[in-house]
């Protein structure tokens, strides 16, 4: 095994349906994903995932929990990747503005998610997940 890639992202809720999360499909990748990217030698975790939001989707968001990490091994590069993840709700769904004219977000219901994502780890993270989701989001 490689090295190790330290990443933060976030699982975004929608501010007008609290029964919708936004999934990104990144066009290069041919994939949908949560907006994630890598932490700059200067940022910490929660300030990587509010730039990388914001530059994939425009949107700004609030905090509503921190999430237990993501972990997996890239099958591309042998990586190990651990992602540092938030939950947080998107402040104006209208504000979205996409890093590239080719990706889109969606909001997509929560039921449909786990369909709609393109990789297994990603799936069963949030499987693993959405018990605590839905703690947060009854407790705000």
């Amino acid at each position: 095994m490689k090295g190790k890639t330290l990443k933060a992202g976030a699982i975004i809720l929608s501010s007008v349906d609290k029964n919708r999360i936004g999934l990104l499909y990144r066009a290069r990748q041919n994939d949908w994903s949560f907006p994630k990217g890598h932490i700059e030698k200067e940022e910490n975790a929660i300030e990587t995932m509010l730039r990388e939001i914001k530059e994939e989707t425009g949107l700004e968001v609030d905090i509503l929990k921190e999430l237990p990490d993501l972990e997996y091994v890239n099958i591309f590069n042998k990586e190990h990747v651990y992602i540092k993840m938030f939950f947080v709700r998107s402040k104006d769904d209208s504000k979205l503005k996409l890093e590239f004219k080719t990706d889109d977000i969606q909001w997509i219901p929560y039921n449909k998610v786990v369909e709609k994502l393109s990789y297994d780890n990603l799936k069963d993270y949030f499987t693993s997940i959405l018990p605590v989701l839905n703690g947060a989001i009854d407790s705000k």
